[in-house]
């Protein structure tokens, strides 16, 4: 039986000032479900000579941030560090440094600052940090940009890809619905000249649907229909017509069997939308039932916290 929640949130923030937006991302979690924050400050590690000297360096740089995070944290809450919030500095690279963490620790999501874009041709051809992160991630992970949920979540967008099993997606749907008290906004896309009510697009998002509001969460559906184009562009294009505070998109679990599919979709939202989104992590137990065709599902517990 799988226990959802968000109780354990992992925020990497920067002490440059590009790292505002994910911490209050973090402060929205932390009233609305009494979630413990750890915000996590990491010193870039330099060269591996001379250790001693290297050592004693690293450790004055190391103290000096966490001087610098804690005035950043009480300049939030008027001189005091709160108790559901521990305050962390490490030294390594800074990506392989939060993979290493989410991977051995239980966090149970990972709100990180989008980087970026940049226009150099290096870049060009260099994933990007939200990207890397994300890629395999046990745990989900929660992108911002400039905009986060500072007014709560009212409607989440799910792009649905009929390609895709949907199990993972469903029950998180089911999930944040009713932990955010929110409405599920189903998108999918329709590309073939076929009568609506008789497509697959139609009749998955229906079953998801009648699903979701048996489960007592709100949930309408949108479909998108287009006879050229792709249907990562057909879910983009809708996606920027609704009204939405957060969209949830499915993870990188399947991409073996979709040709990279998945992936795109995950980086094709990641890279064009302005609000928050939240990219599901690789659940094993999941991840190994598809690679078997497994149909058995278990009941579902879920926990929210007010």
């Amino acid at each position: 039986m799988k226990i959802r929640k968000l109780n354990k949130i992992l925020v990497p923030i920067s002490l440059a000032g590009d790292g505002e937006t994910a911490f209050k991302q973090a402060m929205f979690f932390r009233r609305r479900l009494s979630a413990n924050i750890t915000l996590l400050h990491i010193v870039p590690s330099g060269s591996r000579i001379g250790n001693a000297i290297q050592s004693d360096t690293v450790r004055g740089l190391q103290a000096r941030a966490m001087v610098r995070l804690v005035r950043f944290v009480k300049i939030h809450f008027k001189g005091r560090i709160p108790e559901n919030m521990k305050l962390r500095v490490e030294v390594g690279q800074h990506i392989s440094k939060i993979k290493e963490i989410v991977r051995e620790e239980s966090f149970d999501l990972v709100i990180i600052n989008k980087t970026k874009k940049s226009n150099s041709l290096i870049d060009k051809f260099k994933k990007h940090s939200v990207d890397r992160i994300v890629d395999d991630s046990i745990c989900p992970v929660l992108s911002v940009e400039n905009r986060w949920t500072n007014r709560g979540v009212r409607d989440i967008l799910v792009p649905v890809d009929v390609s895709r099993r949907s199990r993972d997606l469903l029950e998180w749907s089911i999930f944040m619905g009713k932990l955010l008290n929110a409405r599920i906004h189903l998108l999918t896309a329709l590309l073939v000249k076929i009568e609506l009510e008789r497509s697959l697009a139609f009749r998955k998002a229906h079953i998801m649907k009648e699903l979701i509001m048996r489960e007592g969460v709100d949930c309408k559906v949108t479909i998108v229909e287009r006879e050229e184009g792709t249907r990562l562009n057909a879910l983009l294009l809708g996606a920027k017509k609704q009204s939405s505070d957060l969209i949830m998109v499915q993870g990188h679990q399947e991409m073996i069997f979709s040709g990279g599919q998945g992936e795109k979709l995950v980086t094709g939202f990641l890279h064009s939308s302005s609000i928050p989104v939240l990219c599901l992590g690789i659940e094993q137990d999941s991840f190994f039932s598809n690679l078997l065709g497994s149909r058995n599902s278990s009941p579902i517990k879920y926990e929210v916290s007010n």
